[in-house]
């Protein structure tokens, strides 16, 4: 009574499923294990801040996670998550803490994690690791906010929109330069350049890859005067966030990631591309 199937017809639909997420937000890197074929130095290698014990993930402008020492961090909108990972295959969920409201992103960067919300940054440190302490903020209008810190100064991108301002009619969209004390406890705005529409954002000494209008290379050793030092601009692409490692350049954008060497600034090459192609 159950029935034999002796014939059927196949039948091949497609469905697109719209993702409702608050803004184009590409996860980053996450560390490689140390047996991997690809050389994550930055990862694993060499010391930080002088303390050999704690090593970084690498991770684009707008990841929403990070990896310091033997601890992972992840956020949502208003909670940090965090986890021991010295045993990889046993990761151990260690707190859930609250930070706040409209968390998009995370750089970790000299024993600190600094957070990029639509409202400003926080900054907090990472003394203790399982227990990351807010020691100072810095407050803007509503918008879109990535952020890397390098060598005593913050860059961070400001974009307006729909779905970062409530206020679609007010348009900020600039590359704000902040200079943090040496505790990180008191910050100072010195420089706002105006932009097209930023996105992430990748620092290396003083070169910075700035996701906008496609990928901008700016010098930025002069922090007073950096709109006036752009060194090459790639318009051929969109680009949602960039990770600069060891002279290249990993880029992802709409249609696909991208490497480029620029172990010559004056000579960026691009060495290769994936394409992605939307399935109709």
């Amino acid at each position: 009574d159950k029935g034999v199937v002796i014939a059927w017809e196949q039948k091949k639909e497609h469905n697109k499923l719209e993702e409702h997420i608050t803004y184009p937000i590409y996860y980053g890197w996450d560390s490689y294990g140390k047996n991997s074929n690809l050389s994550m130095d930055a990862a694993f290698g060499g010391t930080v801040g002088g303390i050999s014990s704690a090593s970084f993930g690498k991770g684009g402008s707008m990841a929403r996670f990070g990896l310091y020492d033997n601890f992972l961090y992840t956020v949502d909108q208003y909670q940090l998550f965090v986890f021991n990972v010295s045993e990889a295959s046993n990761p151990v969920k260690v707190v859930t803490q609250p930070i706040g409201w409209n968390v998009e992103t995370m750089f970790l960067y000299d024993h600190h994690m600094f957070l990029g919300t639509t409202n400003g940054m926080l900054i907090l440190e990472l003394v203790n690791p399982s227990a990351p302490r807010q020691i100072s903020s810095l407050w803007h209008v509503t918008t879109c906010d990535p952020v890397v810190v390098q060598d005593g100064y913050a860059y961070i991108t400001l974009r307006s929109g729909v779905t970062c301002n409530r206020n679609a009619n007010l348009s900020v969209n600039v590359l704000d330069v902040v200079k943090l004390s040496d505790d990180y406890k008191m910050n100072n705005l010195i420089a706002t350049y105006n932009m097209k529409a930023p996105y992430g954002l990748g620092i290396d000494n003083n070169t910075l890859f700035l996701c906008d209008d496609g990928l901008k290379v700016f010098n930025v050793a002069d922090k007073l005067n950096i709109n006036n030092n752009l060194i090459a601009h790639f318009k051929e692409i969109e680009t949602y966030d960039v990770i600069p490692l060891n002279k290249f350049l990993f880029t992802i954008g709409d249609d696909g990631f991208y490497l480029y060497d620029y172990s010559n600034l004056q000579d960026i090459k691009l060495l290769g591309s994936i394409p992605v192609k939307e399935q109709r």
